[in-house]
This record gives C-alpha cells, structure tokens and sequence, in this order.
C-alpha cells in the first residue's frame, strides 16, 4: 500500500467532506450538511493558522486532519469572515429542528476551541477522520504522527490536544492513549455530553 500525506487544497474539499460524512455518521456537525462542511473545511485551508492534511491511496483521499496553531483565535477569525454563510448552510436543518439545533450551532458558531489555559503554547486537532472503507490500514496513526510533526516544526509548539466524547467512545479513547495522550480533564458540553480533553507533549523543550 502506498500511502501520501500532503496539504490539501481546494480542489480535496469535497473528498473531505465525504469522508467526514462517512466517517461521522450521526454527529451533529454531519447533520448541518455538505454545504456547512465545506465552510468549515475551506476554513482550515483560509486561516494561517489552519492545518489540513490529506492521506492519499492510489490518489483517492481516505483520510485527512485538522486543526489550528492558534486555536483561541482560528475559530473567531473564522466566524467573523463567514458568520452568515454557516447561517445559511445551516438553516435548512435549523429549520427541521429548531429548538435542538439552533443551541448546538450557538454553540458550534461560537467554539473557541477549548483551550487550555494551562498550555498557552498548544495546538489543536480538531478533526481526524478515516474512510471506513480504509480502516485497518494506520491511515490514522499515519495522520496523526504527520499532525503532530506540522505543528513541531511549522508552529513551533510544544503540546497537542483533542476532545472527545466519553460515552460510547472506547475504541477512540484507546486510539489515542495508544499514541501516548493522556486525559487532561473531564468537561459538559451541550448540555448533557460529556467530553474528555486529551494533551501530548510533541517537544523535549522545557515549558518557561
């Protein structure tokens, strides 16, 4: 198998979105649809401090990461250029159901990456996801090992974090314990979810 990981570019959105779609299946960003998605990923590909990376098989995409060096200020860089383009991409769904989305996306638009405050000097992995018809092949370790490597040496940071869900989500947890993060801390978030914050130190620096 030959896998590459590269940086993405515009013409790899809509292959991201389906493997986020394929990959996601039921999540709450999912349901907002494709024309949300591309917003979202087209985002990480705008912002300077957006990472996007692609993994390639036989020039097919089956999986990608991404994330921010800068994740306090990505996601409010990023909701003031397009605010009213998510609105839209999303009211399709707002308008199904309204009450349940309209407090996620409040939420979702106003995400601030849930840093921490401890580790100024962290990156975020906001996404990372593999093609169900890929699994079984490291596609993720793979993609993860190149995150972690962009933002040693384009952000120059020391720590890598993720949320995930606590519930239902062991085969995830152990992903990532497996690849040497540990649990930093414990969170609610929309209400009723639980969410798991998970740190790695990716630097031999000493923290100042």
């Amino acid at each position: 198998m030959n896998m590459q990981i590269r940086n993405a570019n515009l013409d790899d959105i809509a292959q991201i979105v389906d493997v986020h779609i394929n990959s996601f299946e039921g999540f709450f960003l999912t349901t907002l649809g494709r024309r949300f998605l591309t917003l979202l990923y087209k985002g990480f590909l705008e912002t300077e401090s957006g990472i996007l990376r692609v993994s390639c098989i036989e020039q097919r995409i089956c999986g990608f990461s991404a994330g921010s060096t800068l994740p306090d200020t990505f996601f409010s860089e990023l909701r003031q250029r397009h605010w009213f383009k998510f609105f839209i991409a999303a009211l399709p769904s707002l308008i199904s159901n309204p009450i349940v989305v309209f407090k996620k996306l409040f939420h979702a638009i106003f995400y601030k990456g849930d840093g921490i405050e401890t580790l100024p000097n962290a990156a975020l992995l906001s996404s990372l996801a593999v093609d169900p018809n890929y699994s079984g092949k490291a596609v993720g370790s793979a993609l993860l090992a190149d995150f972690e490597e962009q933002v040693s040496h384009n952000g120059g940071l020391e720590y890598v974090y993720l949320t995930t869900d606590k519930n239902s989500n062991e085969r995830v947890i152990g992903f990532y314990t497996k690849a040497d993060y540990f649990q930093e801390s414990q969170f609610s978030q929309s209400g009723k979810r639980i969410m798991l914050r998970f740190v790695k130190k990716i630097s031999n620096k000493e923290v100042v």
